[in-house]
């Protein structure tokens, strides 16, 4: 990894409680990010939550550390692989952080989600 690469980290929601079914999608879709050129892609296990506190029912599956290069020109692609990806799949959300600016993908395909897409893009220079 070079100084100036660009990092994205990637959180994967199944949106239920089901590991083998939430790992099953995550791999899927990690799948589809080896056919993007990019520089890197690192599992990153989620921590377990502190004792005594209790799940929200969903499964966070591990997160993704992925290297877009020095250029993130990959950002839109990667933005744009995530959402036909959960849209395809209909259920889920990815969370895409980028430094401290944060966008949140599910599966549904309305306008209003394209525009905070297309602005979490703007931000970063795409």
């Amino acid at each position: 990894m070079t100084a100036a690469e660009l990092r994205v980290r990637l959180v994967f929601d199944t949106g239920d409680d089901d590991a083998e079914y939430g790992e099953e999608q995550l791999q899927y879709l990690m799948d589809e990010l080896r056919g993007l050129d990019l520089s890197s892609i690192e599992r990153v296990p989620q921590a377990p939550p502190p004792p005594g506190t209790r799940g929200t029912g969903a499964l966070e599956m591990g997160a993704l550390l992925i290297g877009l290069g020095g250029s993130g020109a990959l950002l839109p692609v990667l933005a744009g692989l995530v959402h036909d990806w959960l849209g395809r799949g209909r259920s889920g959300t990815v969370r895409l952080k980028l430094g401290d600016d944060e966008i949140e993908l599910t599966a549904a395909s309305d306008a209003v989600q394209r525009r905070a897409l297309d602005e979490f893009l703007r931000r970063h220079g795409e």
